[in-house]
């Protein structure tokens, strides 16, 4: 039911942010209860821990001679050892629930290989408790990881229109990577959702994806930055719309980690508004990323056509040559890929695709 509820939302155009206050009861219960289970796991808080389980509950996976097992949980507690924090990202991908059932998904991820939980939870006695965990690891291939950088602010200026990012922004460069092997992940400066426009769902793009659970899941939660350990990922992709003007360019860690992969071999990428996360990054040598760099963005005379360059922060095709860049651009609306050894920029929405089929051109040649 969430999953048609959230659909709704996005076909009137209505912000995820409206959507975070209408959370069911039910929804944020078994919240609570996934995260005593990660939180207790990860932080060794054997009580916490415990609280999340149903006494009788188990485990069930596949040995390395594919042997079916059932773990009951008190083993599987008892081989937690309290308050040893574990090196590990744990993100909640999916939550369903009918009635007094309940199934989730929960991603771990440790610095070489990766779990798949899925939790199957039952509400006794007024409580969620899991009753099963199945679960499976495979180890992590970095050179298949791209993180996807959006905007968290909303509003326009002081005019107090909504903004944010750019929906086909994420979707036409979204689908070409997945379909090509790449695991991908989202990052904010306040982690979770922000606005969204661009939401046409005659887009058959658009409407992939917000239909594709773990996909729109992973998109409305956001990491934030401090969640991010820069060498896991092969490329970063800073996704457009207007609200990047505002909280990307000063972003220091944001700037930290796009120096780190693309220092590390990675591609760096953006499109339309979203190079404004790159006018102030700077290499180790002291150097702005962009400088001597051929590249493009959303250019000062689409901004003018707009009717935004006077409410924007900054004119972004002027700021990037101020920094250096050999900015090229395109007529008004029309699409624009540039790329510069590891730099892969797009001119505006409809250059989004020819970004990430240029991203996974860069990659395969690693």
């Amino acid at each position: 039911m969430k999953a048609v509820f959230l659909f709704l939302l996005m076909l009137t155009g209505i912000s995820h942010s409206c959507i975070a206050q209408t959370e069911t009861t039910p929804t944020e219960a078994v919240r609570a209860t996934l995260m005593n289970y990660i939180n207790g796991r990860n932080q060794g808080d054997i009580e916490r821990l415990r609280s999340a389980f149903h006494p009788e509950a188990d485990l069930r996976y596949l040995r390395n001679d594919s042997s079916f097992t059932i773990w009951p949980v008190q083993d599987y507690i008892s081989r937690i050892q309290p308050g040893r924090t574990a090196n590990c990202i744990a993100r909640i991908i999916s939550i369903d629930i009918v009635g007094v059932g309940a199934q989730a998904k929960i991603e771990l991820e440790y610095p070489n290989r990766k779990y798949a939980d899925y939790i199957n939870l039952l509400k006794v006695d007024g409580e969620w408790l899991i009753a099963v965990k199945t679960f499976s690891v495979e180890p992590i291939d970095p050179t298949k990881h791209i993180l996807f950088v959006l905007t968290s602010h909303e509003e326009m200026g002081n005019t107090g229109r909504p903004t944010g990012l750019h929906l086909g922004e994420v979707t036409h460069a979204y689908r070409p990577l997945i379909e090509a092997g790449y695991e991908v992940d989202f990052v904010s400066p306040k982690g979770g959702a922000a606005f969204m426009y661009g939401t046409d769902l005659n887009d058959p793009n658009n409407l992939w994806f917000v239909q594709n659970p773990n996909a729109y899941y992973r998109f409305t939660n956001a990491m934030s930055p401090n969640q991010i350990d820069a060498t896991r990922y092969a490329a970063i992709y800073f996704v457009g719309g207007h609200g990047t003007m505002w909280d990307l360019p000063e972003h220091q860690e944001l700037g930290e980690i796009t120096r780190i992969i693309y220092e590390q071999d990675g591609v760096v990428a953006g499109v339309c508004h979203g190079p404004s996360g790159l006018v102030n990054v700077r290499l180790s040598n002291g150097e702005y990323l962009v400088a001597n760099k051929r590249m493009t963005s959303f250019t000062d005379q689409e901004e003018t056509a707009a009717r935004a360059q006077d409410i924007v922060p900054f004119m972004l095709e002027t700021t990037l040559r101020e920094r250096g860049a050999i900015f090229i651009g395109a007529d008004n609306w029309q699409e624009n890929v540039i790329v510069d050894e590891r730099l892969v920029t797009g001119q505006n929405p409809a250059s989004a695709r020819g970004v990430a089929e240029r991203m996974i051109g860069l990659l395969g040649q690693r």
